[in-house]
This record gives C-alpha cells, sequence and structure tokens, in this order.
C-alpha cells in the first residue's frame, strides 16, 4: 500500500470526475476540461517517444510503483461516469488515455523482460 501516495492526483480526478457527473459542479467541469486533454497528450507523447532516455527511466517498476490493475480501475470508472453523463467527447479522450497508457505499459513490461 505504499504505492497510494504515487496515485493522489489520479484519484482526485476520479473524484472530480464523480462529483462533475453526479452534481455538474462548475469548477469540476473545468477542472476536467483542462485535465484531460493534457494528459492525453502527454500518453501520446510517451507512447509516440517509445519511452526513450528518461521516460524509460520513471516508468522501470519500482517495489512501490501502482499494480497496473488499480489503473484499470480507475480509468474504467471514469469512463463509465463519463459515458453514463453522456460527455462522449471527454469519454472518448479517456478510453484512448486508457488503451495509450495499456500500450505503454506493455512496452515497458516487454523491455524489462528483454
Amino acid at each position: 500500500m505504499a504505492w497510494l501516495k504515487n496515485v493522489i492526483i489520479d484519484l482526485l480526478i476520479t473524484i472530480v470526475i464523480a462529483v462533475y457527473v453526479f452534481t455538474t459542479a462548475d469548477w469540476g467541469y473545468w477542472i476536467i476540461v483542462i485535465y484531460t486533454p493534457l494528459i492525453l497528450l502527454l500518453k501520446i507523447g510517451a507512447v509516440l517517444s517509445g519511452i526513450s532516455g528518461a521516460v524509460q527511466k520513471m516508468a522501470k517498476k519500482k517495489p512501490d510503483d501502482v499494480p497496473i490493475w488499480f489503473y484499470h480501475t480507475l480509468f474504467g470508472a471514469n469512463l463509465i461516469m463519463l459515458l453514463y453523463a453522456n460527455w462522449w467527447v471527454i469519454a472518448v479522450a479517456w478510453a484512448a488515455i486508457w488503451i495509450l497508457s495499456a500500450v505503454q505499459d506493455a512496452r515497458s513490461s516487454k523491455k524489462d523482460s528483454d
């Protein structure tokens, strides 16, 4: 459970999405609209760069790293909530974030086993 400190932002964005979906709080809208494209661009950049150099060092698994199932759970919850709210564009962005994260993890795992 030492890895919980590594997922604070991911947990917070899931909470913000939940608050927005169930209360339509204006502040939640803006956080989601700003955060989602930024994280999507970062994921695209990580996958296109082939996880090279410094990014590869950051992506290596450490004993306190977050289990991949936890990210799948968060991304799945975010996607389900956004689909429930009929926020299709942001839901598609989160689906892409989820897919790109899986690709990034698969590449990282493959490089670790080589």
